[in-house]
């Protein structure tokens, strides 16, 4: 059973009920309606084809959007795909797309005579679009490429199921992980609904187009979201068959690139059990390009959680070994990787081999304070209390800790 699926559907025709003097009245209310509530958009709500689309790389999604009433085009029939959408009109697009009903008051102070502030009220208390720190929404102003895609990726109600999983690789030269946008823009590329002429260049602080808007909007509302207990998995086919709470048994079929992971940790198909609960996101076609299990906390779990926080330096069969106590059948596998980091750290190899031989005696004094600054540097503890705990001074160890925890506490209620 499909959870939901964010899709304009055609409303069934009502019936028309009275005199003909009763339809011409509520004919004319609905025309003043319309009129006063669009006249500043520049938009006609008509669902006639745009003349100016065809061949344009986005004219399917534009066609279907126009057919659904979710965006309009020019009074002279125009749809102008290269222009730039302003935040006023982009909140129209998203509440209808996602039908956000309107409910509350405007909260912004630049919108209360502004034509779209029904749809800005309604995303603002759906927590979908938000302001600036004045307290303003500049209606007027050209919304991004970085603020359209973190709307959007908010109105599918997904950031959140992802907030907790590894932060991914930056996929754009120039959208760093430090972005603000870094997140939703990532999620979004994974569910590949960006337009593919972005590239490897997201260009966050270009105003987005009105075909680049109608593209992502129509990918989103064509993605599919389900939501159960998983029943089984086929791992030659790539099908999972879940349950949903409805009692209803669905198929999905994996893609090649999809994202899967189980108790926040990326796993494999063949790491899903029978009884987790999934939350899966299909695109169109009906293959899965993003997989959430939770359920019984295994070994494979930590053991790559653990990976995952060495940064690479361990795998998992590594961690596993560790964990029995087994340091010589990683020995041969690990130490050059923790040679290599230790000589970043600026040790020569003699003494990065010394180390992980546990020979610490034998290090000049001056290797020593280089690999104390070293642990110093990467732990956040003082360098004499990492000289103790090195030199087996539990005693000086112990003492130079208390100090530690005592500066530390002190600064807390000093709120330095």
């Amino acid at each position: 059973m499909i959870i939901y699926r964010i899709a304009h559907k055609t409303g069934q025709a009502q019936r028309i009920v009275g005199s003909a003097f009763i339809k011409a009245i509520v004919v004319a209310l609905l025309v003043v309606g319309i009129t006063a509530s669009s006249a500043l958009s520049l938009q006609v709500d008509a669902a006639t084809k745009p003349t100016d689309v065809e061949g344009c790389w986005a004219e399917e999604a534009i066609s279907a959007l126009v057919d659904e009433g979710i965006i309009a085009g020019y009074p002279d029939g125009t749809f102008k795909p290269e222009n730039p959408v302003t935040r006023a009109e982009f909140s129209k697009m998203v509440a209808r797309a996602f039908r956000v009903r309107a409910a509350g008051e405007p909260t912004f102070s630049d919108i209360k005579d502004n034509w779209a502030k029904a749809y800005i009220a309604a995303l603002t208390e759906a927590g979908i679009v938000s302001g600036f720190p004045d307290g303003t929404f500049r209606p007027w102003k050209d919304i991004t490429r970085a603020e359209m895609t973190e709307i959007l990726i908010r109105g599918i109600k997904l950031g959140d199921k992802m907030d907790s999983l590894k932060q991914p690789e930056a996929s754009f030269i120039d959208v760093s992980q430090d972005h603000w946008a870094f997140r939703s823009i990532e999620i979004a590329n994974a569910l590949g609904v960006l337009p593919v002429h972005f590239g490897v260049v997201f260009e966050p602080e270009l105003p987005a187009t009105r075909a680049e808007t109608a593209y992502m909007i129509k990918s989103l509302i064509d993605l599919r979201i389900y939501e159960g207990k998983l029943e089984k998995t086929d791992n030659q086919q790539g099908i999972l068959t879940i349950t949903t709470p409805g009692g209803v048994e669905q198929q999905i079929t994996m893609a090649l690139d999809t994202a899967i992971y189980r108790n926040n940790v990326e796993a494999e198909l063949d790491r899903l059990l029978r009884g987790d609960e999934v939350y899966i996101v299909s695109d169109v076609y009906g293959e899965a390009r993003f997989v959430k299990a939770r359920g019984l906390v295994t070994k494979d779990d930590v053991t790559t959680k653990i990976s995952i926080l060495s940064k690479g330096t361990l795998s998992p069969p590594d961690v596993e070994a560790l964990a029995r106590s087994d340091w010589n059948s990683v020995r041969e596998g690990l130490e050059p990787k923790l040679i290599r980091n230790l000589v970043e750290r600026g040790l020569t190899e003699e003494e990065a081999t010394t180390i992980l031989k546990q020979n610490w005696a034998e290090l000049s004094e001056l290797a020593k304070k280089r690999v104390v600054g070293a642990l110093s540097d990467e732990l956040g503890v003082s360098q004499d209390l990492i000289m103790a705990l090195l030199d087996s001074d539990w005693e000086q160890a112990k003492a130079y800790g208390q100090i530690e925890v005592a500066q530390y506490v002190l600064m807390k209620l000093l709120n330095l």
